[in-house]
């Protein structure tokens, strides 16, 4: 029998060394504590804490820091105020038109990226990945430029037509707004979240439907659709969700035609003097029982239904042969793409340089005094180191924490582990200006009010609490690929739980962390919603920024700042993504 290595034997007793089993008896003394199942646990809670706070104050009638005085004042100023109804309803049927458009034109982009031999289909799939990056403020203020009711340039085109004297597109209204969500986010959210569904569709059952006869849009519709029923009311679900979230367009391009959302109602009555926060409070829980009707409603329509597409037998993935309307497929694919995000983007950059923003037609239209005075404003440069300080921040902390979490969900799993991870979910049924507002009572409810309201730390604490659903979903995926056994080599060979933690299995989840650093650092940065409530002159991101140079009809800067967030947000994603492959090809 060979011989154990002297730095494997315990550090506890003088006895012979036992060999660690992965699990709780493997992990250092110091680790247990928190990998034990405090730390999911515990992190759970911090996330989840916000929503319960929500509901606990829904009922409270006084003020933040002051004395508890439950009622049900709120409740009924909340039922009885003709805005707030009007609110609300208002954003359910945004939400319910921009999912009913978007889904036809999301669905099938997809169908075309993932089933079908049309050419230009991983570039097309990369600039969906490119739509979810992209914040959204900027492609509003190009949009504005296009489609102003008065000044916008495609109306001025076609006022030169002879049959046409009026404006014929009008940003600033209901459908101003559906279109801006649906060419800036919602289709490329959808088609992200739709693709590996339709990957995983054999093509078996499409080869079959066409030899009994069926034509191509009858097995689309008959077999196709069906099977992904469930990836399709999910994907409606998440982006119903994520369209709530949005709400600086609602606050740009609604506000001025007199249109309010739950949204920008809650920000309303948090901003008025005295603020009306009991109000607020009960307005956003309501929408979140509307989410949890919507999640009952999902359940209900999968339950007792298969949908199974991959089996133990033959698994075909033969991509459908568009034949004559493949180029056509390419020009609907690629024009949309250049509508819905180029289009915005260039007079996004155009505006930035006009001397009044949308009026061509006066002397001399354009300069770069926006510009200079721009990088001459102190606010700006204080915005923009916050901003850097914040993302960078976030993107580490959130790498360390939830790959621990996810390492103590994978190894060691438990029932508080499960209660743990459960908790971890809440942040993605709750649009950012609810949990904003959940962390607004959190912050002024704590004796560190001083330390976490207004302050660059309680920004970060708040964003850090928003990315735990998908960083601990990538982190846990990651952590089920690799084997314990290399855990257990290294403590045999003397290495603590720490050191291995640190030096083999993190350097093997290198990708992972990556696509999760670069996927918090980019939303530090074009994060509106869930700050908006938060922080304070000192601690202004440059987000906000960009929103407060709008409300101050500054429109200029606020273009200027548009660019440069877009431009920074281009090379990240382009270098972090290339910067990723060569870690993926070091790793094989």
């Amino acid at each position: 029998m060979s011989a154990i290595p002297p730095a494997a034997q315990s550090s506890v007793g003088s006895g012979p060394a036992v060999l660690p089993r992965l699990g709780w008896a493997g992990l250092d003394v110091r680790a247990r504590g928190w990998l034990g199942g405090a730390l999911p646990v515990a992190v759970g809670i911090l996330v989840a804490l916000p929503v319960l706070l929500l509901l606990a104050n829904s009922f409270n009638v006084a003020g933040p820091g002051q004395a508890v005085r439950y009622g049900i004042q709120s409740w009924t100023q909340a039922f009885t105020d003709a805005t707030a109804m009007r609110s609300l309803w208002v954003t359910i049927l945004l939400g319910v038109v921009r999912i009913g458009i978007a889904l036809p034109i999301a669905f099938t982009m997809a169908w075309l990226i993932a089933r079908t031999d049309m050419p230009g289909r991983t570039v097309l799939e990369l600039l969906c990945w490119t739509g979810i990056f992209l914040p959204v403020l900027p492609l509003t203020f190009g949009w504005i430029l296009l489609a102003d009711g008065q000044f916008g340039l495609v109306n001025l085109a076609l006022k030169q037509l002879p049959f046409i004297h009026g404006s014929v597109f009008n940003v600033y209204g209901f459908w101003g707004i559906v279109w801006v969500h649906i060419a800036c986010s919602t289709v490329y959210f959808m088609v992200i979240l739709m693709l590996p569904a339709l990957r995983r569709i054999g093509a078996s059952m499409e080869e079959a439907a066409r030899m009994c006869g069926a034509n191509q849009l009858r097995t689309l519709t008959r077999i196709t659709i069906p099977l992904l029923t469930p990836a399709i009311l999910g994907v409606m679900l998440l982006a119903f969700v994520r369209s709530l979230e949005t709400f600086e367009v609602e606050l740009v391009i609604g506000k001025p035609a007199g249109i309010s959302v739950y949204s920008t109602r809650i920000y309303d009555l948090v901003r008025d003097q005295p603020p009306h926060f009991g109000e607020a409070t009960a307005l956003g829980f309501v929408f979140l029982l509307v989410m949890v009707v919507l999640a009952v409603f999902y359940q209900r329509a999968i339950r007792g239904r298969s949908f199974v597409t991959v089996t133990g037998k033959s698994f075909s993935t033969e991509p459908v042969k568009l034949g004559r309307f493949r180029w056509l497929a390419v020009s609907a694919s690629f024009g949309f793409i250049a509508v819905a995000m180029t289009a915005p983007l260039i007079f996004l950059l155009l505006g930035s340089f006009m001397r009044r923003y949308g009026f061509f037609q006066i002397q001399n239209p354009f300069t770069a005094k926006h510009w200079q005075d721009l990088f001459n404003d102190p606010a700006f440069l204080s915005s923009a180191a916050n901003s850097l300080k914040l993302a960078a921040t976030v993107a580490v902390v959130v790498v360390v924490v939830y790959s621990l979490v996810a390492y103590r969900l994978v190894r060691i799993p438990s029932r508080a582990t499960r209660t743990g991870e459960l908790l971890l979910w809440v942040p993605w049924a709750v649009p950012g200006i609810l949990m904003s507002l959940g962390l607004l009572w959190m912050f002024l409810g704590t004796p560190l009010r001083s330390a976490l309201y207004g302050t660059l730390f309680g920004i970060i604490l708040a964003i850090v609490i928003k990315e735990s659903p998908f960083a601990t979903l990538f982190f846990r995926a990651g952590m089920l690929q690799i084997g314990a056994e290399l855990e257990e080599s290294a403590r045999v060979n003397g290495a603590t739980w720490l050191r291995t933690y640190f030096r083999i299995l993190l350097p093997l989840l290198a990708p992972t962390a990556m696509s999760v650093a670069l996927l918090s650092f980019l939303s530090a940065i074009r994060d509106i919603s869930t700050t908006v409530l938060l922080y304070s002159p000192p601690s202004r991101p440059i987000s906000i920024l960009m929103l407060e140079y709008s409300f101050a009809g500054e429109m200029e800067r606020g273009a200027a700042i548009g660019v440069l967030v877009t431009i920074f947000v281009l090379l990240v994603t382009i270098g972090a993504r290339s910067l990723g492959f060569r870690l993926a090809r070091e790793r094989v």
